[in-house]
């Protein structure tokens, strides 16, 4: 069964901080390449709860989809470039799981392969959001974030949550992760700042791509 991985990686002191920088720049000119790595992401996290468009070098993450379990337990065990990077890293937070459910692209692509959820599934679940900004949307985008995301870290259920990108301000996406299918449910159909910023994207039409994806974490 595909596997999709979720790695924030912190960083500590400065030469770190600089390392993990130039180690992101490095991956940008020669992407991963495993085998089974199915699709990849390498990306700098915002300050604050991650939704700023000021970035944080103490912080990066790293989405991975994998063929198997097997292909993300060698990758992550014996890949020597992923080992080189965890080297530094002072803490490392894992989210490994299958997607469920989603929609839209990724750079033209859909990678994830969508299996049913169990009937008797109780863990939490990890969600994906992603969207390639208009740059002639992009001033509208970023004056109506700090409204909508200033107070998710409050909601019920939810356990983690950050704003990460590929390129400042254009391309974006959030990672969050719920204690529950009905926790993260309460907050996507009954929130009144999501459901005002769901409103404000299709008014003015912000995102030129996007996708949207839900994943049953097995691993946390």
């Amino acid at each position: 069964m595909q596997q999709v991985c979720l790695r924030f990686l912190q960083f500590n002191g400065f030469d770190n901080k600089r390392k993990a920088l130039v180690f992101m720049g490095q991956t940008m000119r020669n992407p991963w390449q495993a085998e089974g790595l199915q699709f990849v992401k390498h990306m700098g996290v915002g300050k604050g709860n991650g939704f700023s468009i000021w970035p944080d070098f103490s912080t990066y993450a790293f989405i991975g989809v994998f063929e198997s379990e097997k292909g993300s337990k060698d990758f992550f065990e014996k890949n020597v470039r992923w080992g080189k990077l965890a080297s530094f890293a002072s803490e490392i937070k894992v989210f490994d799981g299958f997607a469920i459910k989603g929609h839209g692209t990724w750079n033209g692509r859909q990678p994830f392969e969508f299996k049913e959820l169990p009937d008797d599934f109780t863990g939490q679940i990890a969600v994906i959001t992603r969207a390639s900004i208009r740059w002639t949307q992009a001033w509208r985008f970023w004056m109506n974030v700090p409204e909508s995301s200033k107070n998710i870290e409050l909601q019920d259920g939810l356990l983690f949550a950050k704003g990460v990108g590929e390129l400042p301000l254009v391309e974006q996406a959030t990672i969050s992760v719920w204690e529950s299918k009905e926790a993260l449910e309460q907050f996507a159909y009954k929130t009144r700042q999501h459901a005002q910023m769901i409103k404000k994207t299709r008014t003015f039409n912000w995102y030129k791509e996007e996708m949207f994806v839900r994943i049953a974490v097995l691993k946390m």
